[in-house]
């Protein structure tokens, strides 16, 4: 009789370290996904800010209104791009681990960890916000500086804990799980929109 009981205790442990394991990745991904839409409506109200400073007073802001339309242009087109790259799977499998192991990796990655045709458009994409945020960076400002070259220049050399070389894609994507690769195409994602507002907020101080 006592050793069901201590089975029956270790079972409903096993659940409920399942069920909270469940919930914390569940509410991560929730908590990234909800930051993402708010600095979508952030970012949209500063655009919407600027394009009226533009039609009010174009001597002053018609310069900076053109490097925006850029600005966003590029890092739209590259939330477009990781947004279908989320899509070609199901969010909700990935959670659930109902998916087949690898499904989210083999997008980016192939056999050799070498990045895939959509793998390589992602990284032009992320090449071409990089090289834009250098050119209109005119005044060298630390936080506009130290947040691309930390998350958008593909060529920086990274180190793991054992002081091993990385590139670009093995340190931002460096669990290949389905769900590791699922939050850091999040994280990627955040970073953009993250980086829009920090630079809508530089301009804004001028």
């Amino acid at each position: 009789m006592k050793s069901k009981f201590i089975l029956i205790v270790v079972l409903f442990m096993s659940v409920a370290a399942f069920a909270q394991h469940k919930f914390v990745t569940y509410f991560a991904h929730k908590s990234i996904t909800e930051a993402i839409r708010i600095n979508n409506e952030l970012i949209k109200g500063r655009t919407s800010f600027f394009e009226k400073q533009a039609e009010e007073k174009p001597l002053m802001f018609q310069n900076t209104k053109i490097k925006i339309q850029e600005f966003n242009r590029l890092s739209n087109n590259l939330s477009k791009y990781i947004e279908v790259l989320q899509n070609e799977v199901n969010t909700e499998q990935v959670l659930y681990e109902m998916l087949g192991n690898d499904a989210y990796k083999n997008i980016l990655f192939s056999d050799k960890n070498n990045l895939t045709f959509k793998g390589g458009k992602l990284k032009v994409k992320i090449d071409s916000l990089y090289n834009y945020s250098v050119k209109i960076n005119v005044h060298k400002l630390s936080q506009l500086e130290n947040f691309y070259e930390g998350h958008f220049k593909t060529d920086f050399v990274f180190y793991d804990f054992d002081e091993n070389e990385m590139n670009y894609f093995e340190y931002h994507f460096y669990d290949k799980s389905n769900y590791g690769i699922m939050m850091a195409m999040n994280c990627l994602l955040l970073d953009v929109k993250t980086f829009q507002l920090l630079y809508f907020g530089t301009v804004m101080s001028y």
